[in-house]
């Protein structure tokens, strides 16, 4: 997907003190390293923001990548400019007011910039996610309610696609998951204890 942008692709290699080889147990938040590139979808991976939606998984997609004059890849870019569609802070360009300047951050031991390729996203990094729309691959077997985690990303049906499309086949075995048997117990017990309770005499 970056060669097909036909941009530069920068190389940014997170920094690490020298003088210590202390492993700190989050600096595994932020990448050893990352590839940019004006036009690349990314993801947030640190909430920055919650507020203003600047939040860990908001989609957006590199605007501009700007260094100190001093400095080049595979040096840290000062800034970057994302475009994020959901953020809804002040405007830093009145005239672009999506565009927002993104710096490297410092985790444990290590400064990167919060950033991931997005092009795709394993299901389980989509779960919180509103997505505008959505091609999804839901696989061949179902695992711990994924399939609905997955569908219910977007708003709408209609910017919903499945691909490759699942057989009836496999919607049949849905029936017998272990995942939908515990799930069907479950509400059978909440029914039972539902209907109890709505039957108990008044106290």
């Amino acid at each position: 997907m970056l060669k097909q942008l036909h941009l530069p692709v920068a190389r940014c290699l997170a920094q690490v003190p020298r003088q210590t080889n202390i492993a700190y147990d989050n600096d595994e938040q932020l990448p050893s390293e990352i590839l940019l590139s004006v036009n690349e979808q990314v993801m947030l991976i640190a909430n920055l923001w919650i507020q203003d939606g600047l939040v860990n998984g908001s989609l957006g997609q590199i605007k501009s990548i700007v260094y100190d004059t001093d400095s080049k890849p595979p040096d840290l870019p000062k800034y970057m400019v994302i475009e994020f569609k959901n953020y809804t802070g002040p405007h830093w360009d009145n005239a672009n007011p999506k565009f927002v300047p993104i710096t490297p951050i410092t985790r444990g031991s290590r400064t990167q910039v919060p950033l991931a390729m997005a092009w795709a996203l394993t299901i389980h990094k989509s779960q919180g996610l509103t997505l505008a729309k959505a091609t999804i691959n839901i696989g061949k077997t179902e695992k711990q309610g994924l399939t609905f985690t997955a569908l219910s990303r977007v708003k709408s049906l209609h910017h919903l696609r499945i691909d490759p499309p699942f057989t009836f086949e496999r919607y049949s075995k849905l029936q017998s998951n272990a995942y939908t048997t515990i799930k069907k117990k479950e509400e059978n017990r909440l029914a039972a204890l539902s209907s109890q309770l709505s039957t108990s005499p008044p106290s």
